[in-house]
């Protein structure tokens, strides 16, 4: 521990974790507030998913120039950057229009695409190697806890007040934390590279990398299915219950947290026993299980399942379907060579990011198509469960030297 805390990472740590943690509520946010906005809108929120789907188009685009970035203008700056344009975007949001809402998931995608990359980059520079699997998880607890503050703030504003007060709250958090992360810049950029270049070279190599050895093309497959997966059920969770199971948008609001609460234990869970007790890779193997459990259980869900039953399943969710993403970052870092740990990251969570533009659209396809939430709830979990098989057939390689 004294190695850990001698290092930058005691810095590096709680500067992604904030800025990552807003970056994560605007996402989450714009779902939870979807039953009362789209009326304003106009536009049906069984078509939520769409939304979703182009924030992670756009990001999952960015995300692929996010080493060059980093390397040039340094990880705090491109956060602050990253920052702004998630607070311009939530502003825009309250204009109330199809056009604004189209520019909010843009302008949210652009933020949400080098936000991993850009940590893997900082954390894999400053943490020792041994301590990488705890700190990328605890750094990863910053998405549960941005979907913990859009299923609470967010909920508890709109019904005091309402939903543009509550999504403009997400702009102001956005500009507080650009501000007061500042200091930390002088400490964590100090490997920028004023001259490096970015250009499409830039676009090509995370994706070579990615799918350059049959281990790591795995781990692309497991992360397109379970990024895809989680964000799917974190996209209509809300709107599911509210429709189908007939809960009042506060009760859904709670499960919604405690869904996003859950992977704040797991993820440090998780970060402390990795390549101790278990490896990563049997871990990710295991959520992958747990998370198709977990979806054929929601399939069943009803009005008459006591609010207790719905939270117990809610929870297996949660410690599952928000559990590995550290364990994901990590797991690509330790694969590859130490300077290649922000074009993998990239190149891993392109396809992470292409689930997740894709399966909330198929989600909501075969909704609309059948009119029922069971049969798009079953097939994430024969999907999660194909994810995990092939992981698991899969042998990982030493990093090349």
């Amino acid at each position: 521990m004294r190695d850990l805390l001698r290092s930058d990472a005691k810095i590096a740590l709680p500067t992604m974790f904030a800025a990552q943690s807003i970056m994560t509520m605007a996402a989450y946010a714009i779902p939870v507030v979807a039953p009362a906005a789209a009326p304003d809108i106009g536009i049906p929120t069984v078509y939520v998913g769409g939304f979703t789907s182009l924030v992670y188009l756009i990001a999952m685009i960015g995300g692929l120039f996010a080493g060059p970035l980093v390397i040039r203008f340094g990880t705090v700056r491109v956060m602050q950057t990253l920052l702004l344009f998630t607070a311009i975007g939530t502003a825009a949001f309250n204009l109330g229009t199809i056009a604004t809402a189209v520019f909010c998931a843009i302008a949210i995608g652009m933020a949400n695409g080098p936000m991993n990359p850009a940590g893997s980059h900082v954390l894999a520079r400053t943490t020792p190697p041994r301590w990488r699997a705890f700190v990328f998880s605890a750094k990863q607890c910053a998405t549960p806890m941005g979907g913990v503050l859009a299923g609470v703030v967010v909920p508890a504003l709109l019904l005091a007040y309402d939903w543009k007060v509550a999504i403009g709250s997400v702009a102001v958090a956005s500009v507080a934390v650009m501000m007061l992360i500042q200091p930390t810049r002088t400490r964590l950029d100090v490997d920028r590279d004023r001259t490096h270049p970015i250009g499409t070279g830039s676009f090509v190599k995370p994706l070579r990398i990615a799918v350059s050895r049959p281990d790591l093309r795995a781990l692309a497959v497991m992360g397109f299915i379970y990024a895809g997966a989680q964000v799917t059920f974190a996209s209509y969770f809300v709107v599911f219950l509210t429709e189908r199971v007939a809960l009042s948008i506060a009760s859904a609001g709670l499960l919604y947290a405690i869904f996003s609460g859950c992977g704040i234990p797991i993820r440090l869970f998780w970060g402390i026993i990795a390549e101790r007790v278990l490896s990563s890779r049997t871990i990710l193997i295991l959520t992958g299980v747990c998370m198709a459990i977990g979806f054929a259980l929601t399939a069943q869900f009803e009005s008459a399942w006591p609010f207790a039953a719905l939270s117990a399943v809610t929870a297996l969710l949660g410690l599952s379907a928000n559990g590995w993403v550290g364990l994901f970052f990590s797991e690509i870092v330790r694969l590859v060579p130490d300077d290649q740990a922000g074009e993998a990251s990239g190149g891993g969570q392109f396809f992470t990011y292409g689930g997740i533009m894709t399966m909330p659209l198929i989600f909501g396809g075969i909704v609309a198509g059948t009119g029922e939430y069971y049969w798009a709830f079953y097939l994430l979990a024969v999907l999660c469960f194909v994810g995990a098989l092939q992981l698991l057939l899969t042998r990982p390689q030493p990093a090349p030297t």
